[in-house]
């Protein structure tokens, strides 16, 4: 296993970080509203608290986009959700991508993120039954790497039928999340979420292109990047 902390970082840093980590993830009981408002009142120490757990979820997910999209990086349109304060962005940036929108639901997590001055549009907006205003085929890919596990694994079929319908045919949806929640024999409330990603796939609306296990998602677990092109 992994760390489960950064190196260099006190007992008491530690100490801290993982109680905000739990606070801020809450468990199968909460409600997703809860975890957006608890993201909103540690907007100002999110990312402190995610690096100190050992987080690696951007890094993997920009890494994959790199992968992905080997050349001309910068014609090639991003929209980051769940972007929270930009950590993903910062490291898309640093592949080379220069197009990036972000959509997040806390409006504190948004006010973070614009202090870089990477993403072009905030899209204020949560995931779910709901319809998002983004046009049609307007991003080569969509890359997730924060969106809490709590909430991820209740997200109705709805909210990644509109991830699909805002990629471009031929285009990319890259999800990374703890790698339990893809094994049959793993998280049991993941249930849902697993059988919508089968689900898109058997009627036709993306196929899977890549599950790609790693150490170290976040706190020790392993994570996994799962990767989806849009059909």
């Amino acid at each position: 296993m992994s760390e489960k902390f950064a190196a260099n970082t006190t007992q008491k840093e530690r100490g801290e970080a993982e109680k905000a980590f739990d606070y801020l993830i809450g468990d199968d009981s909460t409600a997703p509203s809860v975890i957006i408002d608890r993201f909103s009142e540690n907007s100002h120490q999110y990312e402190k608290v995610l690096l100190t757990m050992n987080f690696s979820g951007h890094v993997q997910s920009a890494q994959s986009a790199a992968e992905w999209f080997p050349s001309n990086r910068e014609d090639v349109y991003v929209l980051d959700v769940a972007a929270g304060t930009g950590l993903c962005a910062d490291k898309l940036y640093s592949h080379g991508f220069r197009k990036i929108d972000a959509l997040e639901p806390s409006v504190q997590m948004l006010q973070e993120a614009k202090k870089k001055g990477i993403y072009g549009r905030y899209f204020n907006v949560m995931l779910g039954e709901n319809n998002v205003d983004i046009k049609s085929d307007t991003y080569d890919a969509v890359t997730i790497s924060g969106l809490s596990v709590m909430v991820m694994k209740r997200l109705p079929r709805k909210a990644f039928e509109e991830l699909i319908r805002i990629v471009k045919p031929g285009g990319y949806i890259i999800n990374t999340v703890y790698h339990k929640l893809f094994s049959d024999d793993g998280d049991a409330e993941a249930v849902i979420f697993r059988d919508n990603m089968k689900t898109l796939e058997s009627q036709g609306k993306w196929k899977q292109v890549e599950l790609r296990r790693f150490k170290g998602y976040v706190s020790g677990d392993d994570g996994a990047v799962f990767v989806t092109k849009v059909l």
